[in-house]
């Protein structure tokens, strides 16, 4: 089979979740004996030698490269990403007026997710939570959602924490991944909460030149016992090391959905601390500590409650049997296999 997946074109920049999900489900469809192309807008295609054509994102970085696809009539899958601290029944009260507003040339999120979603043969959410949305929210039919978990590579699993504690000098600290710069992920809150608790902090992402971003940078950078790490590729076995090394990983997004990066770290065996909203607990059930990203006070007992826990294999093993990426294929093959293209 000849699979084109495609995105928005700033992820390569923004790196993130959604790359390592397209380029992790590519190996483990190839290892299945499939081809699968990266799209690449400086290229030309042949449609017709496609049998599927897989999206990844439902907003306007893709919404155009759907439409323009039409006109070959491809099969679709769309794995949307999309979740909204609103509920489906909000979503769905508004989508006919940015539907109508879409007609005057004023397209809205909402309206673009819906039209996107519903163009396609198949969406697959990575989420329960996000499947009701897609459905209740944005009127796409059940019959065409099927949920596609998330995973993780299952390298993480014999993680070495010596990597890291060797170079550094520290272990059993918070540690955070992600961007330094979107306010989704709430760094601000969980650095103005870390500046009151003693315990050695690990911060590892990009950072951004916004002004979120500064202040965040500003809040790290006077902070005793704090690590920043702005380098580290996806693959280096370092990170690894550092999931295994920290007590906790904590993510006090807004929403995730459902955190690759939780995935990983609880994978190497890191306690995890996380939102509750984005269809987390789906993932973690009842392994990990849940905080409403709005309280700085529920961030703080958390991370406290936490730290006072020992570390059990029960969530590593949980995240191993469940969510690995080579599970993942193999439900994304069954997927494509519903819409007749193997």
């Amino acid at each position: 089979m000849k699979i084109l997946f495609g995105s928005y074109q700033a992820i390569t920049i923004l790196e993130g979740g959604v790359k390592t999900q397209v380029l992790s489900l590519k190996q483990e469809l190839e290892k299945l004996g499939h081809e699968v192309l990266l799209f690449d807008a400086w290229k030309n295609y042949s449609m017709k030698e496609m049998n599927l054509v897989h999206l990844f994102c439902a907003h306007i970085g893709t919404y155009h490269m759907a439409k323009s696809m039409l006109a070959f009539n491809p099969k679709m899958v769309v794995t949307p990403v999309f979740y909204s601290r609103r509920s489906p029944n909000l979503i769905r009260f508004f989508l006919p007026l940015t539907t109508a507003l879409s007609k005057v040339g004023i397209f809205q999120f909402y309206q673009m997710a819906s039209e996107l979603c519903n163009i396609a043969n198949i969406v697959a959410p990575n989420t329960q939570k996000e499947c009701d949305i897609v459905e209740k929210g944005l009127k796409v039919p059940n019959t065409k959602i099927k949920l596609l978990p998330n995973g993780v590579d299952e390298r993480f699993y014999n993680a070495d924490p010596s990597l890291f504690i060797n170079k550094y000098g520290v272990k059993d600290f918070i540690l955070y991944v992600g961007h330094i710069g979107w306010q989704r992920k709430n760094l601000l809150s969980l650095l103005k909460i870390c500046q009151k608790i003693d315990v050695p902090l690990v911060i590892i992402g990009k950072a951004i030149e916004n002004d979120y971003g500064k202040k965040c940078i500003e809040l790290i950078k006077s902070r005793r016992n704090t690590i920043l790490i702005t380098d580290i590729e996806h693959t280096d076995p370092i990170l690894a090391s550092t999931y295994a090394a920290c007590d906790s990983l904590v993510l006090p997004s807004y929403y995730e959905t459902p955190g690759l990066v939780a995935l990983e770290a609880g994978l190497a065996g890191a306690k995890i601390i996380i939102t509750k909203y984005g269809g987390t607990n789906e993932y973690f059930k009842d392994f990990a500590q849940y905080v409403n990203p709005k309280s700085e006070n529920s961030i703080k007992q958390a991370i406290l409650k936490s730290l006072e826990q020992k570390k059990t294999n029960k969530l590593k093993e949980h995240i191993r049997n469940n969510f690995l990426w080579k599970h993942a294929a193999q439900t994304l093959v069954k997927i494509y296999n519903s819409i007749g293209v193997i």
